[in-house]
């Protein structure tokens, strides 16, 4: 884990490559889903991102495309509110697909 002196934003990205697999660069499917929600890599919440891999795989696996508008199918974007403004992905009124990243990675922030 990083040091007490290390910025906030350090244990973000700490979870983010090393947790979740996120790689650079990003995958269209993630780019595709930034620009999408407007948003920026580290406006997204950790378990969001989870999601967001988690899709990438199953797809990958079961040989399908990953599509946008069908993960959006299965989620929905919660807006962040200040001071940190994290937005988050929650299964739709239909559900999510995976609950493996409903937990929540815990202190984060700080």
């Amino acid at each position: 884990m990083g040091r007490s002196s290390d910025p906030p934003h350090f244990y973000m990205y700490h979870y983010f490559f090393r947790d979740l697999g996120v790689c650079l660069p990003f995958t269209q499917f993630e780019c595709d889903f930034l620009n999408y929600v407007n948003s920026a890599p580290c406006q997204l919440h950790p378990n969001s991102w989870g999601f967001l891999r988690a899709f990438q795989v199953l797809c990958t696996v079961l040989g399908i495309k990953v599509s946008l508008p069908v993960f959006l199918h299965f989620y929905q974007l919660k807006l962040g509110v200040l001071p940190y403004g994290i937005s988050s992905l929650s299964g739709s009124r239909d559900g999510g697909l995976f609950t493996l990243y409903s937990q929540s990675y815990k202190n984060f922030k700080q």
